[in-house]
């Protein structure tokens, strides 16, 4: 999608979220989040059990919500240090992957080797899937030894008439979900095929330290039919995006850091009006995208953090620089801490 200008004083993200533990093994939570001048969605309703069997944690979920890569990649976002998601969560993610589903965790006793073992089933309704197609199973694994935590997460999605917005339509603001080409190919570009995905990330963060370094990685890989109102095209695309982050915590509240970014594509079409569909579907441009930034945090009280950032992004076109000041209030006690 073709993002507005995001200029002046601005909501980047908020969320509204309450959560409940109805007994000492089960809970409840509901989060609902808002993008700059979009609409409210809904980003998590789910129903959590907790057990134990034999010194082992099992976690049992259903509901909506986002589907876990690990805390590099999941922390890594709007609430983070930095202002702007990553551009591989952009790029292979549309900044969220949120989902109807089931997720089974298994945490095994002991803090080396194999920390836990997820298992997911998805609706798969949300991109990188479509409106229609299977259901979609993930698997996700943490493991680590000391202070290093490591994560691997892969998934396999079918996705049918998956669409989105031809370029040649205009700008569109951040989509949740996905345009069903079932209804209309009008002014769309849509995908059957089917997708997978490789997230992994690598952490090291002693106590002790006030360092602390991270580095993620996401790829989709798609193969299928990319096709519009009067064009058609057989279609392979691999999307990777990499980034790594360091952390320097000066004093308990002042906090610098850095960021460096790298996405690519390789995409490739064979058809019919493969020009125009490439241009419709914003591929023509090409070339990878690189970017850094720097930031400086210090958080005022428990709620309250304020950061100033600068950056610059690098592309086949030239050249984008930003500059921002933000700050991020949370509240987790907001009821008191009953709930």
């Amino acid at each position: 999608d073709r993002r507005r200008q995001r200029r002046g004083l601005r909501l980047e993200h908020a969320t509204l979220e309450l959560a409940s533990r109805i007994d000492a093994r089960r809970g409840a939570r509901l989060a609902v989040g808002w993008h700059d001048r979009d609409r409210a969605h809904l980003e998590a309703a789910v129903l959590q059990g907790d057990y134990v069997w034999r010194g082992q944690a099992l976690r049992l979920q259903v509901g909506r919500d986002t589907v876990r890569l690990g805390g590099v990649i999941d922390g890594a976002g709007h609430f983070d240090v930095f202002s702007q998601p990553p551009l591989a969560k952009r790029g292979v993610l549309n900044e969220q992957w949120i989902d109807d589903g089931i997720r089974a965790q298994w945490q095994p006793a002991g803090a080396d080797g194999l920390r836990a073992l997820e298992l997911g089933l998805w609706r798969g309704r949300s991109f990188p899937g479509g409106p229609a197609g299977p259901a979609v199973p993930s698997v996700h694994v943490h493991g680590g030894l000391g202070h290093l935590d490591a994560h691997l997460s892969v998934a396999r999605l079918q996705p049918r008439s998956r669409g989105a917005a031809a370029q040649l339509a205009g700008a569109t603001g951040h989509v949740h979900g996905n345009l069903d080409c079932r209804a209309s190919l009008q002014q769309r570009v849509c995908f059957d095929g089917a997708v997978d995905l490789l997230a992994g990330s690598v952490r090291w963060e002693p106590d002790d330290s006030a360092w602390s370094f991270s580095a993620a990685g996401l790829l989709r890989h798609e193969r299928g039919a990319l096709y519009a109102a009067a064009a058609d095209a057989d279609f392979r695309s691999t999307v990777s995006g990499l980034w790594a982050d360091a952390r320097w915590r000066l004093r308990p509240d002042w906090q610098l850091a850095a960021r460096a970014e790298r996405l690519s594509a390789d995409n490739r079409l064979q058809g019919v009006g493969t020009a125009a569909l490439a241009g419709a579907a914003g591929l023509a441009a090409g070339g990878p995208v690189e970017r850094l930034t720097l930031a400086v945090q210090h958080e005022i009280g428990p709620s309250l953090a304020l950061s100033f950032e600068a950056g610059q992004e690098r592309h086949a076109a030239g050249r984008v620089s930003h500059i921002a000041l933000r700050a991020v209030w949370r509240n987790p006690g907001l009821l008191g801490g009953r709930w």
